[in-house]
């Protein structure tokens, strides 16, 4: 028997626990759609190859994978009024997806 995971998915990432709005833009197709995500800027040390780290974001977004089931490399994503464009995306087999993206 399969478990009501989808269900769960939607009570972890909705909006009144740790989820927020986001606007999910398909190059290919038409029209917007609202997804619930978490999104995460975190801020990590990057190898430049010299003596001094050099820190960069690293936007992503944490969602249910049914709701991007065609996401590809020319989506983006408005997270707060700022547009991102999809980098690469790893399905976790769970039902959940992490979303990289990088600021337009």
């Amino acid at each position: 028997m399969p478990l009501p995971l989808n269900d769960d998915l939607t009570i972890i990432l909705g909006l009144s626990d740790f989820g927020t709005s986001i606007t999910y833009r398909r190059k290919n197709a038409m029209g917007d759609s609202t997804i619930l995500g978490i999104f995460d800027n975190e801020t990590v040390p990057v190898d430049a190859g010299g003596f001094v780290s050099v820190h960069e974001e690293q936007p992503r977004v944490t969602c249910r994978t049914t709701d991007i089931p065609y996401i590809s490399e020319t989506d983006e994503m408005i997270v707060s009024g700022v547009t991102y464009k999809v980098r690469a995306w790893v399905h976790d087999g769970t039902g959940v997806t992490t979303v990289q993206l990088e600021r337009q």
